[in-house]
């Protein structure tokens, strides 16, 4: 929520500040990362509404929660870069490359940019800061949390912020390029060094295009029904067959409901000399075993039987993501 919260702020006024400078410049590339920072900020309000949702109780249409709103926004925000922010990049690109004339009083532009990669740089620390501490309570390292997390919300701001500070960095190029007229002149020696800056939008398409694309296909994932990491599988595993009178676990399935709810769907067999009472008994310790060793688990769905009369069955493989 704080990266977020963050996120939102300093993009807000990183939009504003962008759109005047393209205004005054008549700068594509400062057009393009105006609209990317408009992606971004409306990007924030779309993930503050999959905060909010998302802890609404189940209800009977909806019996197993609304966990998955989180993911659900995080989608809409990965379609909204692409929409919005990498599409008419990649066409202001174009245009100025078609029809090159070169932008103006480029001292607002550099301006801008030094505010601009100021506000992100505090924007990203906050979401490495908030990373870097669910990292530490997972016990992963970074890195780890960074590629098995499934949380959608922090990963979005994050891979923003990160694709921000390309744009703001690719921007600056392309306005410094032109500013010294650097290369050749284009259409009959009109515009020298102009097309520097229609190459940095274009640029800056392809960065949001491919940020885009990875988010989506993350959400994606989630929406779909991901399983837990192999590493949370194997920890519920063996939890299950701890307990003594556990002699086989013949089918684990997992499905995230959201990022820290996990469902379980697990067919065990018992051993053969426990009664009705006593069945019922072991598979409320099961259930607490499960649950101390795994505390996201939420939902548990256990089909149990006697290992005499338990049919063999290959488990169904599971997709981790």
């Amino acid at each position: 929520m704080l990266a977020v919260i963050g996120a939102l702020i300093a993009n807000g006024l990183i939009t504003i500040l962008k759109f005047i400078a393209a205004v005054i410049t008549g700068s594509s590339g400062m057009m393009a990362e105006a609209l990317h920072s408009l992606a971004d900020t409306t990007n924030q309000v779309f993930l503050l509404l999959g905060l909010r949702f998302y802890k609404r109780p189940a209800s009977e249409k909806h019996p197993f929660g609304y966990g998955k709103e989180r993911f659900f926004w995080s989608f809409i925000a990965a379609i909204f870069i692409f929409g919005v922010g990498a599409s008419y990049a990649l066409y202001e690109g174009f245009q100025k490359l078609w029809h090159p004339h070169p932008p103006e009083q480029l001292a607002w532009a550099y301006w801008v940019l030094g505010i601009s990669l100021v506000l992100e740089g505090a924007s990203i620390g906050l979401a490495l800061y908030q990373e870097i501490n669910e990292a530490r309570h997972e016990g992963m390292t970074f890195w780890e949390y960074l590629r098995e997390s499934k949380d959608p919300t922090a990963k979005t701001v994050l891979f923003e912020d990160t694709a921000a500070l390309l744009g703001i960095i690719i921007a600056g190029i392309g306005i410094y390029l032109t500013d010294h007229q650097v290369g050749p002149s284009l259409f009959n020696g009109q515009a020298p060094g102009a097309f520097w800056d229609g190459l940095a939008s274009m640029s800056i398409g392809v960065v949001l295009a491919i940020v885009a694309f990875s988010l989506a296909r993350s959400a994606r994932g989630l929406l779909l029904g991901e399983a837990a990491t192999q590493k949370v599988v194997e920890r519920i595993r063996q939890a299950i067959l701890s307990h003594e009178h556990v002699c086989e676990v013949v089918e684990l399935l997992t499905m995230h409901l959201a990022p820290k709810q996990i469902l379980i769907n697990a067919h065990v067999n018992f051993r053969d000399n426990l009664g009705t009472d006593d069945i019922e008994q072991v598979v409320n310790e099961v259930e607490e075993l499960i649950k101390k060793a795994e505390p996201k688990v939420d939902m548990i769905f256990l089909e149990t039987a006697r290992e005499s009369s338990a049919e063999q069955s290959q488990p169904i493989p599971q997709h981790i993501g």
